[in-house]
C-alpha cells in the first residue's frame, strides 16, 4: 500500500500515513519537511497549512515526494480540494478577463456585464444625489465588480466620488451576497478626513455617522477602543496611516464582525513592505470584504512600490498576479526603460485590477497663467546681490558638488528667501520651513550657522537684514495687494496664496490686515480642526467673511478641494519640487468646474534673481512630468525632485549674463 495523503480541515494540516521506515530514514526529505513545520506522531506525519496557502503547501509536499521517488495516493477529500482549487482558478481567470474588459470599456458585447452595468447605474440613480461623469461611472463600476482594486486617477479626478459609487452599490446587495458591505473604513492623511465626511453628504444628500480614530486629541484612547466593539459602530471610520499599527488587533476584530470596505487613500505612503505602516495596513486587509487603493502616484520611487499596493488588495494572490518578486521589481526600476518588455509584462499582469484616469481625460476648462516680474526695492536688491555674489563664488569653487550637499541646499534656500523677503534671513531654516522640507538629513540650526557665515560676520550688513522690515515692505507683498485690488476683488473672486516659508505666511497675513484685508492661514502651525473650518468656509460661496487664504504646499497639497469657492492662485515664491507645485495647482482646477470657468494662476518672479532660474527649470521639469503622467503607471523617479544640480548650473550662467 503506497503512502496516502489526507487532509484534516479542523486542524488545518495534511496527514501522511502508510509509509515505511525507508521514508523515515530519508534525512534529506525530512529536512525539507522540517521547513514546512512537520510533526511525527503515531506513524503519521502532520504538515500544517494556512488557509490561504493550503494548495501551495500541498503542491510542495507532492513535489518533494516525486523528487525522492516516493509513490503516493491522494484521498477523496484531497481530490475534492484540488478540483475546487482548479475551478476557483478558472473562475478567477474569467473574472480577471471581465474586469479587464470593464477597465478598457470593451464589455459592450458581453450580455451579462451589460446587465450588471445597467443594474449598477440604476442603483446609483436611486441612491446617489451626485451624478458621476462617464469615466467616473466606469471606474466605480470596475471597482464594484472587481471588489478589490486600485484607482490611480490623477488629483482632481474625483476619486472619493468613485469610491462612494462603488460602496453604494456593494451596500445595496443582499446581506447574504459575499460582496455585500455595511461599513467603510478609510486609512489616509489627516487632511483627508473632512473631505471624506463632506463628500458623503455631497454624494448622498445626507450626513452619515462617522468616527475619527486618529487626529482628535479630545477623545481618549479608551473611547476610541469603544468604537471597535460597539454593535452600532458608525458607518464611516477614519484613521491615519500611522495609527493602524497601534490599533491593528482592534481593527482586525472590527473587520471580522463588520462587512467592511477598506480604502487606503494616498496609498503611496504605505509603499515600503518593510515599514511599520505598510506591514500593519496589509495585515488588516486579510479581513476586509472589499479593498481599495487610491493614489495618483502608484510608483513614486520605482516599480517595487506597486508590490505593497497589490499585497493589500489581494493578500492571498498578489504574487500570482504580479508574477515578479520584490527584488525583480527593484531591478526593473534600475535597469529597464519604461517601454521594456518586463515593464510591459508587469502592466499587463496588473491591468485587470487597476484603472487610471489621466489629466487629459478630465476635459477640464481652460487655465490662464500670468508671470509677473517684480523689481526689488533698493535695500532688498542690495541684500540679495551681496548674498548671491558670495554664494556664486562658492558654487564655482565647488562646481562638482550637488545640492545633496547640505551646504549647497541651504544656500539655495537662502537665495529664495532673499528674493522674496530678506527678513527671513534672520531666522533659522528650522523656523522658516515646515518640517516636511527639512527632515533627518541634517540639523537645520547647524546649517544656519554654516550657510550664513558670509554675512553674520559682517555686523553692519547683518543689521540691515535684522532691521529690513523697518526700511521696506517686500515688493512682492505690494504686488499681491495690487493684484487683489485690481484683478481679483473686482470680480468678487477668492484667492489662495501659496508660500513655502512659514514666516512669509505670517508677515503677509499681517500686511494684508494692515490694508484691511482679512485672510486665513492653512499652514502646519494651524491645528487640523481649525484648517477644516477655514476650508469649509472658504468653499462656501455665501461666506464673505474672508476671501484670501495663505497656504503652504507641504500642509495642504494633498486631499483637499478648493475649486468650489476659489478660481485664483498666487504664488509668492516657488521651490523646485514639481510634484508639490502641480498638486497645489490641482486644488482649484479639478472635476466639478463649470465649462466656462477660467482658473487663473499668478506667478511672482523677482527680476535678476534665483526666481527666474527656478521658473525656467521648473517649466522644463513640468513638461517632462506631464509626459510621464500620461503613462498608466507613471514612474516619477525619472523626475528627481530632490536634486537641484541644474539650478546651480543655470544660476551661475544666469549670473554671468547679467553682471
Amino acid at each position: 500500500m503506497p503512502l496516502e495523503i489526507d487532509i484534516n480541515k479542523e486542524e488545518n494540516s495534511f496527514a501522511l500515513f502508510g509509509f515505511d521506515e525507508t521514508l523515515l530514514n530519508n534525512k534529506r526529505l525530512l529536512f525539507s519537511f522540517k521547513r514546512l513545520g512537520y510533526e511525527l506522531e503515531n506513524q503519521v506525519i502532520s504538515i500544517p497549512f494556512r488557509e490561504e496557502t493550503q494548495i501551495k503547501t500541498l503542491q510542495e509536499v507532492q513535489r518533494l515526494l516525486k523528487k525522492f521517488d516516493i509513490s503516493y495516493s491522494a484521498s477523496e477529500a484531497i481530490k475534492d480540494e484540488l478540483k475546487s482549487y482548479h475551478k476557483e482558478e478558472e473562475n478567477f481567470e474569467l473574472f480577471s478577463e471581465n474586469a479587464k474588459s470593464i477597465r478598457n470599456n470593451e464589455f459592450k458585447k458581453n450580455e451579462l456585464l451589460i446587465q450588471q452595468f445597467d443594474q449598477f447605474q440604476n442603483v446609483l440613480k436611486d441612491i446617489m444625489d451626485r451624478r458621476l461623469y462617464p469615466l467616473q461611472l466606469l471606474s466605480a463600476f470596475h471597482m464594484a465588480f472587481a471588489q478589490n482594486s486600485c484607482n490611480f486617477a490623477v488629483p482632481g479626478a474625483g476619486k472619493t466620488s468613485i469610491v462612494y459609487g462603488a460602496y453604494a452599490y456593494l451596500k445595496s446587495l443582499p446581506n447574504e451576497d459575499h460582496k455585500h458591505v455595511d461599513k467603510l473604513l478609510v486609512i489616509g492623511p489627516l487632511s483627508s478626513f473632512a473631505p471624506w465626511e463632506n463628500e458623503y453628504e455631497e454624494c448622498f444628500g445626507i450626513k452619515t455617522s462617522s468616527f475619527r480614530l486618529s487626529g482628535d486629541p479630545s477623545i481618549s484612547f479608551e473611547k476610541k477602543l469603544e468604537h471597535f466593539y460597539s454593535p452600532n459602530a458608525p458607518e464611516l471610520s477614519l484613521i491615519f496611516h500611522g495609527g493602524v499599527d497601534r490599533f491593528q488587533t482592534d481593527i482586525i476584530d472590527f473587520l471580522k464582525r463588520n462587512k467592511t470596505m477598506v480604502v487606503v487613500d494616498e496609498a503611496h505612503r504605505i509603499k515600503n513592505p518593510e515599514g511599520v505602516w505598510g506591514r500593519s495596513v496589509t495585515e488588516i486587509s486579510k479581513e476586509a470584504v472589499s479593498r481599495v487603493i487610491l493614489t495618483g502616484t502608484p510608483v513614486p520611487n520605482g516599480y517595487q512600490d506597486i508590490f505593497n499596493l497589490y499585497k493589500f488588495i489581494y493578500p492571498f494572490k498578489f504574487k500570482q498576479i504580479l508574477k515578479f518578486h520584490y527584488h525583480n521589481l527593484e531591478d526593473m526600476t534600475a535597469n529597464s526603460s519604461i517601454d521594456s518588455n518586463r515593464v510591459q509584462e508587469l502592466k499587463e499582469n496588473i491591468s485587470p485590477y487597476f484603472i487610471r484616469i489621466k489629466k487629459d481625460d478630465l476635459k477640464l476648462p481652460p487655465i490662464e497663467e500670468n508671470y509677473i516680474q517684480i523689481d526689488m526695492e533698493p535695500y532688498q536688491r542690495e541684500i540679495y546681490d551681496f548674498i548671491e555674489s558670495q554664494y556664486i563664488e562658492h558654487f564655482k569653487v565647488n562646481s562638482s558638488a550637488t545640492v545633496k550637499d547640505v551646504l549647497n541646499k541651504a544656500k539655495l534656500i537662502r537665495l529664495r528667501q532673499a528674493a522674496t523677503n530678506p527678513s527671513l534671513l534672520s531666522k533659522t531654516l528650522k523656523d522658516s520651513l515646515e518640517n516636511n522640507e527639512l527632515t533627518g538629513e541634517y540639523d537645520p540650526n547647524a546649517v544656519f550657522t554654516a550657510d550664513t557665515d558670509e554675512f553674520v560676520n559682517d555686523s553692519e550688513f547683518f543689521n540691515k537684514i535684522v532691521n529690513y522690515s523697518t526700511f521696506e515692505v517686500p515688493k512682492k507683498f505690494d504686488a499681491i495687494l495690487n493684484t487683489l485690488k485690481t484683478k481679483i476683488f473686482p470680480e468678487n473672486g477668492k484667492v489662495i496664496i501659496w508660500t513655502i516659508f512659514i514666516q512669509n505666511a505670517l508677515e503677509l497675513q499681517s500686511y494684508l490686515k494692515d490694508n484691511h484685508i482679512k485672510s486665513k492661514l492653512l499652514i502646519g502651525l494651524v491645528p487640523q480642526d481649525e484648517r477644516e473650518i477655514t476650508i469649509k468656509a472658504f468653499n462656501n460661496p455665501k461666506n464673505d467673511d474672508f476671501s484670501v487664504v495663505i497656504a503652504n504646499p507641504f500642509s495642504v497639497a494633498e486631499s483637499i478641494s478648493l475649486h468650489k469657492g476659489c478660481h485664483n492662485a498666487i504664488y509668492l515664491e516657488r521651490d523646485y519640487n514639481c510634484s508639490n507645485f502641480l498638486q497645489s495647482k490641482d486644488r482649484i482646477h479639478r472635476v466639478g468646474l463649470n465649462n466656462d470657468q477660467i482658473t487663473k494662476y499668478y506667478y511672482f518672479v523677482s527680476t535678476n534673481s534665483i526666481d527666474e532660474v527656478i521658473n525656467s527649470r521648473l517649466h522644463l521639469k513640468i513638461q517632462r512630468m506631464e509626459e510621464i503622467i500620461n503613462d498608466e503607471i507613471p514612474l516619477f523617479k525619472q523626475i528627481d525632485d530632490s536634486d537641484e544640480t541644474d539650478i546651480i548650473k543655470e544660476l551661475i550662467s544666469n549670473y554671468a549674463q547679467r553682471t
